[in-house]
């Protein structure tokens, strides 16, 4: 998780990296802005266009939706969703710590 300046925009953005195809790639990002918040899926290998996040506090939003989804998002992804039996515990460990760190900046 960085927090980003864009033309016109900022917020934080949450990377996802994991293997596709044998190679380490950038998955997936949330881009939690605060005027145009949005995913890219497949960021790193795919063409798609993004994917508009219709939530007051996109942030929240993309936390919740990574410990709830995460995989579906890698499948649409196209990463495979080939998770240990205890992502969701992980996850969740990964997404209390962004807002423990959020909560401090």
């Amino acid at each position: 998780m960085v927090y980003r300046h864009v033309t016109g925009d900022q917020g934080p953005t949450i990377h996802v990296f994991g293997p596709v195809e044998g190679q380490d790639r950038k998955i997936l990002r949330f881009d939690c802005f605060d005027n145009v918040p949005h995913v890219h899926l497949g960021i790193s290998y795919l063409d798609e266009p993004v994917q508009m996040i219709d939530s007051p506090n996109p942030f929240e939003w993309a936390l919740d939706e990574l410990v709830e989804r995460l995989p579906d998002y890698l499948a649409r992804s196209r990463a495979g969703s080939d998770l240990p039996d205890d992502w969701r515990p992980a996850t969740r460990r990964t997404v209390e710590a962004f807002r423990t760190a959020s909560a401090q900046a």
